[in-house]
């Protein structure tokens, strides 16, 4: 995104917003109370360069994303990615959608540990959007809030990056708990998980601390007792993805995050996920998504 382009999106955002505040160009805090009063808001098609989050408690939020179409209802979170070409309609009528967009250069200063995590396989593949419970949105809101807050300081702005850079890493291990919590309760029955949901719910579990070390379905099959078919099955039946779908999206979240925040090199990247070397990463991840490493790294 162009700097008149960001410059424009927060102009947007601040005609609009009930609340605004921004810390320069790394990241801007928009809350949307009556747009019966304002009239729509509406963000022209534009690529995303870092990413955008909006949370609607109330109202919604009429979202297009690489060409589809989404409609965003109440306690919502969305995510939109780094890449992500998008335009954003919110209707008039009683509104309590808040909006933050963060710079690359913001992100950078984010601490994650990403071999750990991974924020994407909390939101449904084929929506931006997760459902949460009002308590959920009720906690993000106060996490919200401080951005906002912080960002209306205006006494250091190298201490206040940092303290948002914290508290956006906070957001991120809010939402892993928040998957781990979904995940537990889709898949309990009566307050008690059947066997088989019980094998999804740990396959997914150990899923997100070893596949940077373990790409085999083998290897989580033998941590669990069952065959690697018998675990396919089930996760395919629970989940609508493969258990090996389900390692290769977290490697390959992984991969991206390290190729476009971590200053990795590629074959630094190669060796922090246990591939033998750079030729059998970059020939991995092209045929997952049509682009070399460096062609990624350089988009």
């Amino acid at each position: 995104m162009t700097e008149d382009n960001k410059t424009n999106r927060f102009a947007t955002l601040k005609r609009v917003a009930a609340e605004f505040s921004a810390l320069g160009q790394l990241y801007a805090c928009a809350h949307i109370k009556d747009l019966s009063v304002t009239g729509p808001v509406e963000i022209m098609p534009s690529k995303n360069d870092g990413m955008i989050l909006a949370l609607v408690k109330k109202g919604a939020i009429d979202l297009e994303i690489n060409m589809q179409r989404h409609v965003i209802g109440k306690n919502c979170l969305v995510v939109i990615p780094h890449g992500a070409i998008h335009r954003f309609h919110c209707t008039e009528g009683e509104s309590d959608i808040v909006v933050l967009t963060f710079s690359t250069e913001f992100l950078h200063s984010v601490n994650i540990n990403f071999t750990a995590i991974s924020i994407p396989t909390f939101v449904d593949h084929q929506s931006p959007a997760q459902e949460l419970t009002t308590e959920e949105c009720d906690l993000l809101m106060r996490y919200f809030e401080l951005l906002s807050l912080n960002a209306s300081s205006h006494i250091n702005e190298q201490i206040e990056a940092n303290i948002a850079a914290s508290i956006a890493a906070a957001v991120v291990y809010q939402l892993v708990a928040f998957f781990y919590k979904h995940i537990g309760d889709a898949s309990a029955t009566k307050g008690q998980r059947s066997c088989r949901n019980a094998y999804v719910h740990d396959f997914i579990k150990l899923a997100h601390v070893h596949f940077a070390q373990e790409r085999s379905v083998g290897f989580y099959a033998d941590k669990l007792c069952i065959s690697p078919k018998y675990l396919s099955l089930l996760v395919k039946e629970v989940t609508g993805k493969s258990a090996a779908r389900w390692i290769d999206d977290l490697v390959l979240m992984e991969a991206k995050n390290l190729l476009r925040f971590s200053g990795k090199n590629v074959q630094q990247v190669a060796y922090a996920l246990n591939f033998s070397n750079q030729s059998s990463f970059g020939k991995y991840f092209k045929h997952m998504t049509g682009q070399s490493p460096t062609e990624y790294q350089k988009s």
